[in-house]
C-alpha cells in the first residue's frame, strides 16, 4: 500500500479539499453523460469552494470543477427549453 506524506496539516487539508472536489465531480458526471443537468453537483462544488476560501485554502481547483458544471448545466437547461 502506498503511503502519502504531507509536509504540513495545511497541505493535507488542501489535498483533501481537492480530492473531495474530484469525487463530487465524478459523481455528477453520470448525470451529464445522460444529458441531465447536475445542479446539486454544481451547488456542492460552489459551496466547497466557498468553505475552502473562507478557511484560507486555495479554491481555484475546486472552482474550475464548479465552472464546468455551471456552464454545462446552463447549456443543458437551455437545450431543454427552461430558459
Amino acid at each position: 500500500m502506498q503511503r502519502t506524506i504531507f509536509d504540513s496539516p495545511q497541505d493535507f487539508t488542501q489535498a483533501a479539499f481537492n480530492r473531495v472536489a474530484e469525487l463530487v465531480s465524478q459523481h455528477g458526471q453520470c448525470a451529464l453523460e445522460n444529458f441531465v443537468p447536475a445542479f446539486s453537483t454544481e451547488q456542492c462544488l460552489e459551496h466547497l469552494a466557498f468553505v475552502a476560501s473562507e478557511m484560507a485554502y486555495d479554491y481555484l481547483y475546486i472552482d474550475a470543477h464548479a465552472d464546468i458544471y455551471k456552464k454545462t448545466n446552463a447549456e443543458l437547461k437551455e437545450e431543454m427549453g427552461d430558459c
